[in-house]
């Protein structure tokens, strides 16, 4: 990750996709989805410059509408997990480093620490774990830690992960929230 990507993750609370194809394989259903809705008007179309002009069925205006209306909702899903969740925390960052590298360890994420405040992770679970692979972005930043668990963009298109996305992000959250309870009593 970029300086200028950090920054921007930061700003927004968005994970910034490095490069085109991360971005054409994290959106590739909703712009499958939207080729399949443009599909029929683009064969009327067809039709009406040869001069086989027909009108468009009912049935094919409520396959357009539906097919468009779930595309609209597999990007607003896919944006959604761009988001962080954030954290705040008064542990140092000595001690978040250890905690995500315990984290890490506990759920075989193989990553490391790309800059002093960036912390990038992948999995490559089996065949029958449900997923091709996450990925595993964490920022820290101002006593704020940034958490991100996406569908691997490196591998197959993925738009489930079977919970581990999920997973990745509460037991990294949890561990923070953990720690700072024991700090808290210890000091």
């Amino acid at each position: 990750m970029t300086k200028d990507q950090y920054n921007r993750s930061i700003q927004t609370g968005e994970l910034q996709l490095p490069g085109f194809w991360a971005k054409a394989t994290h959106f590739s259903l909703p712009v499958f989805s939207l080729f399949v809705a443009m599909l029929l008007p683009v064969l009327h179309l067809y039709h009406f410059l040869s001069g086989e002009s027909a009108p468009f069925a009912s049935g094919e205006v409520w396959i357009i509408c539906i097919v468009l209306l779930l595309s609209l909702l597999f990007f607003w899903m896919q944006k959604r997990r761009l988001k962080f969740r954030v954290v705040q925390t008064r542990l140092n960052a000595a001690t978040m480093k250890l905690v995500i590298e315990n984290v890490a360890k506990a759920l075989e994420w193989k990553g490391t620490f790309t800059s002093e405040n960036v912390y990038e992770a992948k999995t490559h679970p089996g065949f029958f774990s449900g997923s091709w692979g996450e990925q595993i972005t964490v920022l820290l930043a101002d006593g704020r830690v940034f958490v991100n668990s996406i569908c691997d963009p490196d591998q197959k298109t993925s738009v489930f992960s079977n919970g581990r996305n999920r997973e990745n992000g509460n037991t990294l959250v949890k561990c923070i929230k953990d720690t700072e309870k024991v700090n808290t009593v210890i000091n």
